[in-house]
Parts: C-alpha cells; structure tokens; sequence
C-alpha cells in the first residue's frame, strides 16, 4: 500500500466517466426477458445449413435485416439472438475485411468501389442484438477470427519464457521488465485485431478520427486506411493496459462477460469466407460478361506452342498447319516424313520438363493409375498387419500373469501373431481367435482371398494356376530373409549344411555336374573338387536371392530348375529340401508370410492389367504394332526387328503387349531403360556422396522439429491459394484421419470404412505424394539399387529401416497429407452442389481438364458411380494444384541423383502447381455455370493472396505496429541482411531501436516463394541497379545471370545450388582443390580455419564443421535451447532468447535478430579489404611491356583503377547510407569507421558522399622509376625520361577529377573555394622531382561571417607566362621534358 494515493490525470478521469456511464445505460435500460420458443427453433434450423446459398437460408437473412418488417414482442427470443450475435459478428467482420481490401484498390487505381460496399452494408445490415451478452458475442465474433489467431501464435513464445522464470524469484527492475514484455505482447496482439476487424465508422475512445465527409475514391480510401491506424494504436494502447491489469482481468474474461465472444472465436475460415470470399465471388460471377483481365489472360495463354513454333519448324518445308501438338509425340526420330521427323526430335526435348513424358495423356493416366493402385493396396495390407501388431501386443500385455514382470515378453506378442498366421492359412477358425484380433484379422482375410483370386485367374494355364485356385484360403507363399534382408548372411553351420546337401543330392547325382567339378584347376581329389564345385553352386543360389524387383517365386522356380535340377514346379516355396530353406533364411511370422504373398501378386496384376490397356490403346494412337510390317507402313523406319518382349514387373504373369512392335525409343521406355546418371551410381565413390547428400537432407528436414511444424503450418497456403477455405470441410477431420494413419494402429473405433477411406485417397493420388519424404524415398531407391558392395550403404539401409526413422518420414508426410485431405473434400463438396449426374462430371472434366471422362475403371472394369466420378474429379484438381511428386517431370528427377541441389523436386512442383492454379481459375471464371465461374473466382482470389497479396498485407501491417517503416526494411534487405534474406519478404515484429531489432522472414514460411521470388529480385535488381548506376547491358546481365541474384538466377538457384553436405566439404577443401574448394572459408566469407592453423588443427575444425553441417536437426535446435537456457551466445556473439528458439521449435519461424551495428563490423572490414583489393591484380606498377605502355596507356590503366575504387566507395556509401536509414545514429556510425581504421577525414567523406579516391599510388610509381633507371642502367640506355615512367602531373588531374565526384549517382559534388585550395597545396613537388605530403589543415569548426562576399581570386592566373603556359614555380623546379607536359596540361 503506498501512502500517498496517486493522483488521476485528466484523460483517466474522462476515461473512467464514460466507462460508468455506458455500463450503466446499459445495465438500467428496460429489460425484456429473454425466451427460448419452438417458432424461435424453426427459424434456427436455417442457420445450421453449412450451403450460405440455401434458399430457407437466405430468406431468414433478410428477416434479420433492419429493413425487414418488424414484429414486436414483449419479450426477447433467445434463438433469434443468436443469430444476430452469429450472422450481425460475420457481416460487420465481413465489411470491415472487405473495405480493407477496397482500400488498396481504391488507393491504388483511384477507383470508387468503398462507396458501393457501403451501400450495400447499409441496405442488408443485420438488427443489433438486443441482450449485453449477445452484443458481446457479436463482438466476439467479429474480432475472434483475427484476434484467436494472434494471441494463440504469441502465447507459444510467452509459454516457453514463463517456464524458463519458473520458481526463479524476480527483483523488482525484473518483474517491471516482465510487466512490460507482456504489455508489449497484449498491446500488439490487440492493435493487429483491431486494424482488421474494425469496420467504418467504428467510433475511437481517446484518438481523433479524419472526417469521411465529401470524400470518395482514392481521398475516401486513404482516409480509411489512417483511421484503421488509428484503430491499431487504440488497440495497442488498451491491450498494454489488459496486461498491466494482470490476474483479475484474467479471471474476468475467463468466467465473465466475454465467454460467450470466446465460443465463437474459433469459426476461423467460415467467418472469413462467408463474410468475403463467398460474397464477392458470388457477385462476381452473376456479373454479366467476362472480366476483361480474364479475357486477356485466356487470350495470352491460347498462344500456343504450334504458332510460337511454326515459323522456325516450317524452314524449308511446305505445308499449311502444324500436326496438333499432343501427337507431336507419337511420331518417330526416324520417320520417312521430315516434318515429323523434327517435331519429333523437338518433343523429345520438351518431354524431360512435362510431367507426363514421352506417353500420351492416356498412356500417362494408365502408368499414373497403375502405380497409386498397387500402392493403395499394398497400403490397405500394411495397415491391417499394423493394427494386429498393435492389438497383439496390448493382449500380451493385458496377460501380467504370463511373466513375473513388468515388461512384455515379445514371446507373448508372437504367439497371438502365430494364431493369426493359422488362421490365414485356414489352420483355425476365426472363432479361436481373442476377440480383440477378430475384426482385423477377417478384414486381412477378405483383402488375402481377394488378391490371391485376382492374381490366380490372370496367371497363364498350368500347374500353379490350378493348384491356387483349388487352394485359396489356405495358399501362402513361404517367406525368405534373402528376399527381405540386403544384409542376411546365414551362419557357417547352416551354410556347411547346405554345401553337404547341395554336393551329396545335385553335384553326385547329375554326371554333367560332376564333369564341371573335375574340370576345375589343380590337383585336388574328385571328391574335394566336387564339393569345391558345391560351394561355388551354393553361393551362386544365394546371389539369387539378392535381386530386386523380381518375383521370389520366380527366382526359386529357377533355382529349383536350374540348380537343384529338380522337376517339381514350387508353388509356395515350402517344397525345397530343408537344408535350402535354411540356406535362404525361412521365415515363420505373419507379417513375413503375408507381405510376401500378396506384394508381387498385387504388383503383377495391376500391371498387367494396365499393360493389357495399354497395348489396346498404343495400337489405337498409332504408336504400337501387330507387325513390323505395319509399322513400316506407318512410317517408322527403326520399328525392331522382334517384338518387345518380356516386361519388368510382370512375374509370372504374361501380356499381349510382348508380342508387339514399336519403335527402338518406345521399346526402351516400356522396358524402362537405364539412363547415364544410373551407371554413375554403380560407382561407389559416388554413390557415397549421393549417400551423404541425402542422409543430411533427412537430418535437415524428416528429423528436424522445427521444420516438421513449418511443414505442417506453411503447407496450409495451398487451400488457400485454391480458394478452399469455408466450412466445406473441416480441417479437425484431416488432422484426425492423419494422425490415426500415423499413429491409431489397432485404436480406430470403426476400423474397416477408415482403412478403405485411407485406401481410395491413396488410390486417388490425394495423398502419400509428398515431395521431400517422395524425393527422399527415391534417391535411396536409385542407390540401393546400384549398391553392389557392403559399406555405407549397408549403414544408409539399417538407418533407413528403423522405426523411429519409418515414423519421422510418416509425420512428415503427414504434414502434407493433413492439407490434401482437407482440400479433396472440399472440392468434393463444392462439386457435389454443383452437379447431380455422372454427365455432368463428363461435361466438366471436358470443360476444365480438355480430356475425355474415363466410365470405366481402368482395373475392375465396373462402371463408375456419382461419388467416384466426384472423387476423381476432385482428386485431378488436388494433383493439379497442390505439389505432388508423381507429376515431377523427368528431367527433374535426373536431377535428384547429382550430388548438387537441395530438393529440386519442390520449387519445379510449386511453379507447375501456380500455373495450373491460374489456368484452372481462369477456365473456371470464363465458365457458363454460374456455380463454376464462383469457384474459378474464389481460385484466383485466393491465388493472388499467396502470391503476394498476404506478403504485401503481413509487411504492411507489421510496418504499421512496429513503426519500422518500408524504406528501414528495404535498406536492411539491400545492404545489411544474410544473403538469403535480401530478397524475402521481412517482416519486423519490435521497433528498431538504433538498428536493432527483430524481424522475420515471411517468404521462409511461404511454400509460394518459390515462385514469387524470382520476379521479386527481377524488381529488386532494377531498383538497385538505378540506385548504383548500372548501364543497361550490365542490368541485363543481372538479370540473365544463372549464378545471380536477377530473375534467372533465384529461379534456377535451387537446382544448380550446392547440397547441404556438398557445401560443408567445399569449404573444408584447399582453395583451388578439385572444383569449388573455398580454403577454409564459408560462402558468406566466414572463416573454418586459418591458413596459420597448424595441420591437425585445420583438421579437427574441419571435422567439427563438416559434423555440423550434417548433424540431424532435432541436435541443433536442442543445442540451441540449451544454449538459451545456460545464457549461452552464438558464434557470431548474440545471445540465445529462449523465447525466439521456443517459437521457432513450435512455429517453425525462426526469429531474425537485426543488429545493424554489429552487421557494420564486417561491413567495415570487408571495404577495407575491397580497398585494398583495387589494385592487387592490376599490372599498372608495373614494368611489363613499358616500351609499348607509355603516359596515355597509363593514365588509362590510371583511370581504370579511380573507376574501379569510385565502385567501392559508393557501394559501401550506400551501406552506410542504408545503416542510417534503418537507424543507427550518425555519431555512432563514425566511430565505428574510425575504429575499423579510417581517418576522420575518409569517415566523414564517406558519410558526406565525397569520393576518396586512390592516392596510394606514388611511392609505388617512384620506386617504377627507379627500377627503370637500373634498367636503363643495365641496358645502356642512357637517362630514364620520368614522365615517361611515372606522368605525374596526369594522375594527380585524374586523382583531383576524381575526388570531385559523388558517391551518389545523381548528386555531383560542388567542390567549394577550400576544398579545391587544400587540392592544389596537397603537395610539393621537390626539385628532385619527388612528392613531399604536407601537413593537413586542420578544419576549424567556426562559424561563416554573414553576408561576406567571396573574394575574387586572380593571384594564380596572373603569374602564368603567356609564351610557355607554365608558372614561375614550375619554371625554376621542373626538368624539361616535366615542362612540356606541364605546358601543354
């Protein structure tokens, strides 16, 4: 308790009046009781209907509206008052968002459209509630959406800070701080909502508004968007004092009158698409005619490459139209017509960058459908063994009394594994089973029978055919740990045991065999040479075993012929002799048993299914053959001589289409030929640095938490950018589906329907395409399948396969999944209120995707149902739209096996993606349904938020609560940011306080940067290249430049760019050592090691670097959190804040720490090394070739060097010039030149913009004169001409010329009468011909006399000689040949 009370200002006096006074109008108004009524329900139920365009629904809307008829009441409907706090909180929100977004138009283009927004406000407002509590719902409503969301990002930081202070007792200057830090956080979370949320006319409390009044257009637009400022500094203001007021303000909002707003603050995107997105794109599309910016961009795009490319094909060739474009592809190199011949060879070349390749659209829908098939069933199969796992292992541990301990025995777990295996093979009835394993084990069943049927009638007549179907419910393939294990080798007893075997029942009994034995080198006995023979003949069965990608069956089918000389066909593989089944490692347990059984027969017959249509279609387009003869006919002149024959991924089944012809290029496509990069990886070296590149790419990405979380949070912007926001779908759905696939083995309540849901997703492409975990996948796939030796990739196979690894590759696909799930049924839902009929999904897949509708499906051959033709119609538009690396074209994926680029499949998904966006969009507004051009509108609306309309609005708005302005952060971009920040979208999230600061990187969370980067540095580099006075050419080079940071360069950066671990050893590397080896220094000129650094040193400090730059990333973040926790620095010397390494753990945003002051150390450092660098390679000192470099070429060479050190200064005047710009004090700034070296006179030249120019010169040149003089000397050539050597007189003019010009561009120097009198009496020239620098005049700080005239100077010219032109000086001082110069200068 203080003992004097503090006395009220007069604003809180005023403040606290008319507080009191609204409460107790409010509270003293007459009441009306308030009832729940059936009539009050009926007129409810509308509200429910999650379709806004539901006629019962719209009706009641307008009941609601004030200028509906009123209907008076001596009492209050409860019902009736909600839907005024729900749908009166939406349409405030609604126009509020709306008005904002006109603003900037209206800003912008100086149109009127904020009025009409206003009218149509005023005529369809919504009646105020008539309770307290429902007008504070409404409000909850309309300031939930945007005020939910950023309180709950900034409460994840605070949480984190708040257990780091946990049972730590803070001094009173502590506990202010933390009263400060969270008015801080209060006050901004609060400006942010009320910027968005107030809506015009929104009354202030203590700021005064600008009038509205007679403006409109661009005048009405700013006026508004002031306002909103002022809105934001309220919010600011009242939010700081919410934290100050502390607990019982907590306890109030907790349990008071705001609970109702906190219900409704979670309707998130429903709120904002029904109060904007919906609207507007619903009145756009009842817009008679097409938008003209529609029209033009279909215009451009209907610019196809026939007509861009006819004029260069057409050379030399007569025809009238170019062959449609599609069948570009089924012509042949060789063709007899020349035409089709290079529309061929052209195709071939644009194939490597399309998602389909070298098929037809159909062909690729085929290939396409085939491998989501077999990976949807193989799913299907996986997830119910997950689940039995899973539920054997709680029954084990259920059973306490089974072991006298705690843990489960994994013998426990098998023997309910065990009995499910029996029941698989029709040993035990289902009955025998726990009740736990009943459900899952039937559904495996029915999957087993189906598979094992499927496959059994498309095998070819025989044996194993007949034996399959006579035996489908007990049928089961033996399984084999040389099939399933690349590292199993059986121990010395069971191989010794399969020797004996092989040599006493093969090698004795077979006299051809026994011939080879004897054949074998040396002297040893018959019997020794055969069991010599046995060995070889055992080990070579084992080979066998280690094939990929063929049929195990297959394989011991072979064995069992060829090397056992056995007549017996194997049908299951339990029929080899014992001593063989341990040679090959026999597996008894289910998931073994099953996943052997069922993998290749899926495999097979989705194949061959897919081939057999495939045939009928290559037949049909032209491309495949019955005959030679009849490709001959077509004019493929290198059609083969045989058929294609036998196909990979067959088996043991067969197709029609071995039996026929094509062309050599279409024969290696079908039978998958290896490329060049292939045959690289059989080397091991290579394959190692393949090994390393991916093993850190999954440290950096898969197990790294905070970029799971950014995977999770960033991939949100693909709805987005669809449009697919709403309440259409719901995203808690997603979430749970994915976290039960992940995680809800044996725990899903109805386990079967989500299976099959998981299941058709799959089979649809919907999910399971993520592009890191995808790409990763791939890359180990190509190196295991080139590893022929045991090493790295033997360690890489064992990480790769563990279940923690498994799980972190899940959660990151998860990531993915969670969005796509959520977007496929939405579109789903949008396209079931469109449409009723599978026509209607014809006439639509025609419309927008320009192909035919498949009825049929391609597998079962039933035809397709409504939902299904939804299905894949929404799923085409999720593949289409949202990255999936199925669609990764081919050059792309060749790209992916160079040791070079970081995850070059995403940036090439997310260009094709946003082009498909835009030309769906578009398709989609220019649409004759009405309902289709609103979706086509709500696509573009949402496309053009990510691609820049968010970045603008997030940079913004942080500018305008931070009082960081957009020049600070554009001149912290260009001069004082990491590289990789220089052209990202910064977003500030503190004041700048004498440059420093916080910020983030926004365009780092956007997915869509990658696309809108290159155009923002395309801008950048302009803007820049005018700020520094490039020339045009120079500019376009910039731009061009791959290796830059112009357009070309950022868009091909991620393709060409060094690998994560490939730029750790290139900075580890001698300089010059192989290609790239940077000598111990890091991209950004940061040293590993020293080159004084004894050896071991440089050795162990590379080791560390290269150790760290791999190190997976969930030891990074911990090391970081450790470091916050201890008060630890980084290298670079900046304090950890365990706050910003919480939020970047749980966001994934990593928090940027601006610190100008300390950027400008290195920045100081590295000018002071480009000084020097000036003239380290220039040749101008000297004395090569003198005789043909005289005075001019030097005063050239001369010239160059003052040019090239112009370039120096002004790039780091502008740093300077940027560093004041952000912020930091002028004084501040000249100290920290002088202490990084530069006199006071070079420090305030440079903060002045004057030229220093290079003066370093004229020792250097002396000693050049004197080193001539020994030449002459030597040489005989008599007295050295010094200005032939060293024109004196010429340099200081360039160096005086120099000095006169701005490090501004645009702002030459007006040298005043000083400046140009301590130029010319700089320095003396001795009689000897030598420079003497004179003392510097000291400047005296005083101020000019007023009025003083200048006095005219004449002295100098008055002492020139007419006749010689020289003065008297240099008359008595100079040689002659010094005189001629001088003379004529």
């Amino acid at each position: 308790m203080e003992p004097f009370e503090k006395k009220k200002t007069e604003d809180e006096l005023v403040g606290e009046v008319l507080v009191n006074k609204a409460i107790k109008n409010k509270l003293n108004a007459p009441r009306k009781q308030v009832r729940f009524t059936w009539e009050g329900l009926k007129n409810f139920v509308p509200f429910l209907e999650t379709n806004p365009f539901d006629p019962l629904k719209v009706k009641r809307i307008k009941e609601l509206t004030e200028g509906a008829e009123p209907k008076e009441k001596d009492y209050i409907e409860g019902f009736e008052e909600i839907e005024r706090s729900l749908y009166g909180g939406v349409q405030d929100l609604g126009y509020s968002i709306s008005s904002l977004v006109t603003e900037g138009i209206d800003a912008t283009f100086g149109t009127d459209y904020l009025q009409a927004i206003d009218k149509a406000y005023e005529e369809n407002k919504i009646k105020d509630p008539e309770t307290l509590v429902g007008e504070f719902a409404k409000v909850g409503v309309q300031y939930g959406l945007p005020g939910g969301a950023i309180f709950k990002i900034g409460a994840r930081g605070r949480a984190i800070a708040k257990a780091k202070q946990a049972g730590k007792k803070l001094t009173k200057a502590q506990q202010a701080t933390q009263i400060a830090k969270r008015a801080g956080y209060m006050a901004g979370a609060f400006a942010a909502t009320d910027f968005v949320a107030s809506k015009p006319g929104t009354p202030t409390l203590f700021l005064e508004q600008e009038s509205e009044e007679g403006k409109s257009g661009r005048d009405l637009a700013v006026t508004r968007f002031k306002n909103r400022l002022r809105f934001a500094q309220e919010g600011a203001l009242i939010g700081g004092g919410f934290s100050v007021m502390g607990k019982p303000l907590a306890v109030g909002l907790k349990y008071g009158l705001f609970k109702p707003g906190a219900y409704v603050a979670g309707m998130g995107f429903k709120a904002a698409d029904k109060a904007v997105i919906s609207p507007l794109s619903f009145v756009l599309a009842r817009t008679p005619g097409v938008p003209t910016g529609i029209r033009k961009l279909r215009d451009v795009s209907a610019f196809t490459a026939e007509k861009l490319l006819n004029p260069i094909i057409s050379r030399n060739l007569k025809f009238e139209q170019l062959p449609k474009f599609d069948d570009w592809r089924l012509f042949s190199v060789t063709d007899s017509d020349p035409l089709k011949r290079r529309l061929k060879k052209l195709d071939n070349f644009l194939a490597a960058f399309r998602s389909v390749g070298q098929r037809t659209g159909v062909g690729f829908q085929l290939t396409s459908e085939a491998k989501r098939e077999i990976k949807a069933r193989s799913r299907t199969i996986e997830k119910y063994l997950e689940s039995i796992e899973k539920k054997s292992y709680d029954l084990a541990r259920a059973n306490k009394n089974l072991y006298n301990t705690n843990t489960t025995s994994p013998a426990s777990q098998d023997y309910y594994l065990d009995q499910t295996l029996s029941y698989l093979k029709g040993q035990k009835k289902l009955e025998s089973l726990p009740q736990l394993l009943r459900g899952s084990a039937s559904a495996l069943n029915k999957e087993l029978a189906q598979t094992k049927k499927t496959f059994a009638d498309l095998l070819p007549e025989g044996e194993l055919k007949d034996y399959m179907l006579n035996n489908l419910k007990s049928y089961m393939r033996k399984s084999f740990a040389v099939f399933s294990n690349p590292e199993y080798t059986p121990d010395k007893k069971v191989l010794d045991g399969a020797i004996d075997w092989i040599n006493k029942n093969v090698v004795k009994k077979n006299k051809d065999l026994r011939q080879q034995a004897a054949a074998l080198p040396g002297k040893a006995s018959a019997a020794d040479k055969q069991k010599t023979f046995a060995e070889q003949l055992t080990k070579k069965i084992l080979q066998t075993g280690k094939q990929d990608n063929v049929d195990p069956l297959r394989l011991l089918q072979g064995v069992a012929k060829y090397d056992l000389r056995s007549d017996q066909i194997l049908k299951t593989g339990e029929e080899l002799p014992d001593a063989i089944k341990k040679l090959l490692g026999q597996e008894d347990n289910l998931k073994a048993s099953v996943l052997q059984t069922t993998s290749h027969a899926i495999t097979q017959s989705v194949n061959k299914k897919m081939l057999d249509r495939l045939a009928d279609v290559g037949q049909k387009e032209g491309w495949l053959f019955k005959s030679r003869e009849a490709g001959i006919a077509k004019g493929i002149m290198d059609v083969g001589d045989n058929p294609i024959g036998k196909l990979k991924g067959l088996g043991l089944l067969q197709s029609p289409m071995s039996k026929l012809y094509g062309s050599k290029q279409v024969t290696q496509a079908l039978k998958g030929t290896p490329g060049t990069l292939d045959g690289w990886i059989q080397n091991s070296v290579y394959r190692n640095l393949l090994q390393l590149k991916v093993a850190t790419q999954f440290g950096k990405t898969v197990l790294s938490p905070a970029t799971q979380v950014r995977n999770v949070t960033s991939a949100s912007m693909f709805p987005l950018a669809n449009g697919h926001i709403g309440g259409r779908s719901s995203v808690t759905e997603a979430l749970k589906m994915t976290l039960d696939d992940i995680f809800g083995a044996g725990k899903v309540i109805n386990e079967n329907a989500f299976i099959k849901n998981l299941e058709n997703k799959i089979r649809l492409g919907v999910i399971d395409e993520n592009i890191v975990a995808s790409e990763l996948k791939a890359v180990l796939q190509d190196i295991k399948a080139g590893a022929k030796v045991k090493s790295m990739d033997s360690l890489l196979n064992k990480l790769s396969n563990t279940k923690m690894m498994k799980t972190a590759t899940r959660i990151y696909a998860g990531g993915d999944n969670l969005w796509k799930w959520y977007g496929h049924e939405y579109v789903k839902s949008q396209m079931k209120g469109m449409y009723n009929t599978v026509d209607d999904i014809a006439k639509w897949t025609k419309e927008i995707t320009g192909k035919e509708f498949q009825r049929f499906d391609t597998f079962t051959g039933a035809r397709k149902s409504f939902d299904q033709a939804i299905d894949e119609a929404a799923a085409w538009q999720i593949r289409n739209t949202y990255p999936t690396y199925s669609k990764v074209p081919e050059f792309v994926q060749n790209i992916r096996k160079l040791p070079f680029g970081n995850f070059v499949s995403f940036p090439a998904e997310m260009i094709r993606t946003t082009t498909n966006i835009l030309d769906i969009g578009m398709k989609e507004a220019m649409s004759s349904n009405p309902l289709l051009r609103q979706q086509g509108y709500r696509r573009l609306m949402g496309a053009s938020i990510v691609l820049g309309g968010a970045n603008e609005a997030a940079g913004t708005m942080a500018q305008a609560f931070s009082g960081v302005t957009a020049e600070q952060v554009d001149a912290y971009k260009r001069s004082l940011s990491a590289p990789w920040n220089s052209r990202a979208t910064i977003i500030p999230i503190n004041k700048w306080k004498d440059g420093v600061g916080k910020a983030i990187n926004f365009s780092y969370f956007s997915p869509y940067d990658a696309v809108t980067q290159p155009f923002n540095a395309a801008i950048k580099t302009l803007e820049e290249g005018k700020m520094t006075d490039l020339k045009r050419r120079e500019i376009l080079f910039q731009q061009l430049s791959p290796f830059g940071d112009g357009f070309i360069g950022k868009l091909i950066a991620p393709f060409i760019s060094e690998a994560i671990a490939l730029e750790r050893i290139s900075d580890v590397l001698p300089a010059g050592f192989f290609v790239g080896g940077r000598g111990g220094q890091t991209k950004t000129g940061s040293n590993v090691y020293s080159p004084t650094d004894e050896i071991g040193t440089q050795m162990s400090k590379s080791f560390i670097h290269l150790l760290k730059g791999i190190e997976p990333g969930a030891v990074s973040t911990g090391r970081k959190i450790t470091d916050a926790i201890t008060g630890d620095v980084s290298r670079g010397g900046v304090p950890r804040d365990l706050t910003d390494e919480a939020l970047a753990l749980f966001s994934g945003i990593r928090i940027i720490n601006v610190d100008v002051p300390r950027t400008m150390q290195y920045k100081i450092t590295e000018y002071n090394k480009n000084k020097r660098l000036v003239t380290s390679t220039e040749k101008l000192f000297s004395l090569q070739n003198y005789k043909t470099r005289g005075p001019e070429v030097l005063a050239r060479e001369f010239r160059d060097i003052q040019e090239e050190n112009l370039r120096v200064n002004r790039d780091f005047h502008k740093v300077v010039k940027d560093a004041l710009e952000v912020g930091v004090p002028r004084r501040q700034l000249f100290l920290q030149l002088k202490e990084r070296g530069l006199s006071t006179r070079n420090a305030m030249a440079i903060l002045k913009g004057k030229n220093i120019p290079y003066s370093g010169y004229k020792e250097r040149m002396s000693k050049r004169v004197r080193d001539a003089q020994k030449i002459g000397k030597e040489q005989g050539e008599g007295d050295v001409n010094k200005s032939y050597f060293f024109p004196r007189q010429e340099f200081l003019k360039i160096e005086r010329e120099y000095r006169r010009k701005s490090l501004d561009p645009d702002r030459p120097i007006d040298k005043s009468v000083i400046d140009r009198v301590r130029d010319l009496f700089s320095e003396t020239v001795t009689p000897q011909g030598e420079t003497v620098q004179t003392a510097q005049v000291q400047e005296i700080k005083t101020p000019p006399l007023p009025g003083t005239p200048m006095p005219n100077v004449k002295t100098a010219q008055a002492n020139v000689n007419p006749v010689t032109n020289l003065t008297a000086t240099q008359e008595a001082l100079l040689s002659p040949e010094e005189k001629i110069i001088a003379g004529r200068t």
